[in-house]
């Protein structure tokens, strides 16, 4: 199984979000990332989930923001290069 996906999601600074934390709101848009689904210490630091599909049902996972991509085009580019399946845009 790969460890990493490609999203498109909401950034944002903490599990808190946008309501609650400064920066946060500050940082409050969309933008397709590369995510690590598999990060160091889960469990044990706060972290926003994400559901993923693995053999036919729906997993939450914790996740870190490896990179942002700047296009659609560069995110499958990336896709590519790295043998990532996992892409939803």
């Amino acid at each position: 199984m790969s460890y990493t996906i490609i999203r498109r999601i909401r950034l944002a600074h903490c599990a808190r979000g946008p309501l609650i934390c400064p920066k946060c709101r500050e940082m409050d848009r969309e933008e397709i990332c590369l995510l690590d689904i598999c990060p160091p210490d889960r469990g044990l630091v706060t972290r926003r989930v994400i559901p993923v599909g693995a053999e036919g049902e729906e997993v939450w996972h914790e996740f870190d923001i490896v990179q942002v991509f700047a296009s659609e085009k560069e995110a499958r580019a990336y896709a590519d290069a790295h043998g990532i399946e996992d892409v939803e845009l």
